[in-house]
């Protein structure tokens, strides 16, 4: 299995940090940054082949992967990354989606747990829902259906839509799937909106699952508020686990 991440965007929102630094570079807890705690995580969980997009300072995201030695890395360049969305960058790396696959977004803090049960999870293809978790204003909400996730937007706040966050466990044909519905709005020139939005097309005719997230840690840092916020929460939440 690969994970791609997801690290090719500004990060305009966290305000001076980001003149200098890339947003994954963020420190939480004892000084790691973000990018460091996804990488650690998921090698001690077994990974051992990252695709990485990349747009502005690569070569701290190269740096820090460099920290690494068990795994493979391929960097993919996204050089319109200002006038961009991620799907672009996905459209860049399609290649590279070529087996079972972790997607997920650079800005993410999450436990091992999760990791570990994820992966472990007997659902092929599955990602992280709260169901009792308040709906956030501005991230990702899910609509669950039977089990099933069938759209994914920052715009919907229903009674069957739950708190989301964009980490992904997938088949090769589910992502396989998404790669091409991405290529087609690539094609239409629809590269600066969520890659959700393409999966959202095709949702039904797949079977992503909710992974019920409740009693895990997973938060995106998206401004200087998360970013406060997630930093003491995450290291609350690794001293109850003892499993950080």
């Amino acid at each position: 299995m690969k994970a791609i991440i997801f690290n090719s965007g500004l990060g305009s929102r966290m305000g001076d940090f980001t003149n200098a630094f890339h947003k994954s570079m963020t420190p939480l807890k004892d000084g790691e940054t973000i990018l460091h705690r996804q990488l650690r995580l998921l090698t001690e969980e077994g990974i051992r082949d990252f695709i990485i997009t990349v747009g502005p300072f690569e070569e701290q995201i190269r740096a820090a992967a460099a920290q690494f030695p068990e795994a493979g890395f391929t960097f993919v360049r996204n050089d319109i990354y200002d006038r961009t969305n991620y799907i672009y960058s996905m459209f860049l790396a399609r290649d590279a989606i070529n087996d079972d696959m972790l997607v997920l977004h650079g800005d993410l803090v999450f436990d091992r747990k999760l990791v570990r049960d994820m992966l472990a999870c007997k659902d092929q293809d599955c990602a992280p829902v709260n169901f009792s978790k308040k709906l956030p204003d501005k991230d990702f909400k899910g609509r669950v259906v039977d089990g099933r996730i069938i759209e994914v937007s920052i715009h919907i706040f229903d009674d069957d839509c739950h708190s989301f966050q964009p980490f992904y466990k997938l088949q090769k044909a589910a992502a396989s799937a998404w790669v091409g519905k991405v290529v087609q709005f690539i094609s239409e020139g629809k590269d600066k909106c969520y890659a959700e939005n393409a999966l959202n097309e095709i949702f039904k005719a797949l079977n992503i699952r909710a992974f019920p997230s409740d009693e895990y840690y997973i938060d995106e840092i998206d401004n200087n508020e998360d970013r406060l916020r997630v930093m003491e929460e995450i290291v609350a939440f690794d001293q109850d686990q003892k499993y950080a």
